[in-house]
């Protein structure tokens, strides 16, 4: 989130956005120091990203080949996510600032 001018109206916006986005991860990020995995429902809808990569482009980043996204449209859409917080290999999962994605195989490249 970068915001200029306060008085911009889309200012609001983009705040409410931002604030929607961190609380959720803030919530997965407090279930997880809890010990608590996303449940399977969860996962289930959640975006499935095939031959991944964990990039950095001054924070860490998942890209890969992404089907079943909310924006993203198409099966295998070549994608960069929001910064990454969490991989948990154990589960096959990872949590960007924007959402959860299933793993599939790791990027041999």
């Amino acid at each position: 989130m970068f915001i200029e001018n306060l008085k911009d109206p889309e200012a609001a916006e983009l705040l409410s956005s931002d604030i929607e986005k961190l609380q959720g991860l803030l919530d997965d990020l407090k279930a997880l120091r809890a010990g608590n995995y996303p449940s399977n429902d969860t996962l289930a809808k959640a975006p499935f990203l095939n031959d991944y990569l964990v990039i950095k482009r001054g924070i860490a980043a998942l890209s890969g080949d992404v089907s079943g996204h909310p924006i993203i449209p198409g099966n295998d859409a070549p994608m960069v996510s929001s910064p990454l917080f969490v991989v948990l290999k154990d589960i096959g999962a990872a949590r960007t600032l924007s959402r959860w994605y299933r793993l599939g195989d790791r990027a041999s490249r």
